[in-house]
């Protein structure tokens, strides 16, 4: 994993939330070669209930303890070069009127500043990003994924459809 310096480059998908759904939505648009994504997590490491759950997961027939699973796709993240902003938490989204361009409102958890990102895709992936009311607001619905898995299973599989169809789409764009 690359920590991410902010750049005036704005095409990319940013991923919020470093648990389960997140890591398997960038695991998905990775395997489409889709690399150009920010994963903003607000903890100092990803994982999520990937580092507590002990239930071992059934994935393509073979079984993965949750830590073994997170290693899988932090080796996935190197290969790729996935950039992360560590200690930043989404706090609101808006989309440019004078631009394509999604506005990311971040607070930086250890210095409690507030910064902006800016970016052309979103997935939300964490717990509580059902809060965010983002199509209320005019947001494009195919340019914004949310993830709501209830259970790790269900978290790998939705956060994995995500990537797969944001992946998808900007392969169409091409």
């Amino acid at each position: 994993m690359q920590e991410y310096e902010q750049t005036g480059n704005y095409d990319c998908i940013v991923v919020g939330g470093g648990g389960a759904s997140g890591l398997a939505a960038i695991s998905a648009m990775a395997d489409l070669g889709i690399t150009n994504t920010l994963l903003l997590e607000k903890n100092a490491e990803v994982g999520g209930s990937l580092l507590t759950d002990s239930e071992p997961l059934s994935l393509s027939g073979k079984s993965f303890s949750g830590k073994a699973l997170l290693a899988q796709f932090l080796r996935l993240m190197d290969i790729y070069e996935v950039k992360t902003a560590f200690h930043r938490e989404l706090l609101s989204v808006s989309l440019n009127d004078f631009s394509p361009f999604f506005t990311l409102s971040v607070k930086n958890t250890i210095s409690q500043k507030e910064e902006l990102y800016y970016c052309n895709y979103l997935i939300l992936a964490f717990s509580d990003s059902k809060t965010f009311s983002l199509h209320d607001a005019g947001i494009p619905e195919d340019r914004v994924k949310i993830v709501e898995g209830k259970s790790l299973s269900d978290a790998l599989t939705q956060g994995g459809k995500a990537g797969r169809e944001m992946g998808e789409l900007l392969l169409r764009k091409k």
